[in-house]
């Protein structure tokens, strides 16, 4: 089922492997830098449709397949305006924040493995899972508007001041600086050894 306000690509830059039928893979690859284009949109949204409406998957894992990178902020070069003037979905938000809502509100379970940076879009896509699971030598999380004068649109300071509680979310939301895993507190904290295990 396909959302009237969004058009599907043809440049595939996300895969979904349904490894059974309850448990579903979700990879980023559009190398060299995951770098999320006005394109990647229709595709969440075909994702995250497939997900509300199959009644037998449980577990929706999402990764990515470009060494050092989770997912990261927006393609600056690519014609934002399509992307800036889309109509507000269901819930009255801008598309990708509606997306994010509804992925928080599936019945499924949702993780984010991350093993690189997850700037902008990626850390609130991760934010919006049910759990995280990130490598300590690798996972960067942060949010690239602070450094530009911009509030961060797609819920990060709500869903992490939940994770890690209102002060350390302002310090690392208002932080420039990528942070990385072992300074985000207990939410995040994992082993790359263990996060390496979990990609099969």
């Amino acid at each position: 089922m396909k959302d009237q306000n969004y058009a599907a690509t043809k440049t595939t830059e996300i895969r979904l492997a349904r490894r059974s039928p309850e448990y579903w893979r979700v990879t980023f690859d559009h190398p060299p830098l995951n770098i999320f284009g006005p394109e990647t949109l229709p595709q969440v949204n075909e994702i995250i449709t497939a997900i509300e409406t199959d009644e037998r998957v449980k577990v929706v894992v999402f990764d990515s397949a470009v060494e050092g990178f989770f997912l990261i902020h927006l393609d600056f070069l690519a014609k934002l305006d399509d992307l800036a003037h889309l109509p507000p979905g269901p819930t009255g938000l801008h598309p990708w924040p509606e997306m994010l809502v509804r992925l928080s509100r599936t019945s499924v379970v949702s993780i984010a493995l991350i093993r690189g940076r997850a700037t902008g879009m990626g850390s609130e896509l991760a934010l919006a899972c049910d759990m995280r699971f990130a490598s300590r030598e690798k996972a960067i999380l942060s949010q690239f508007e602070v450094g530009a004068g911009l509030v961060p649109g797609g819920g990060p300071m709500a869903r992490l001041s939940r994770l890690m509680g209102r002060g350390r979310a302002l310090e690392v939301i208002n932080s420039k600086r990528g942070r990385r895993v072992r300074r985000l507190g207990r939410a995040l904290r994992l082993r790359e050894s263990f996060v390496a295990g979990c990609r099969s």
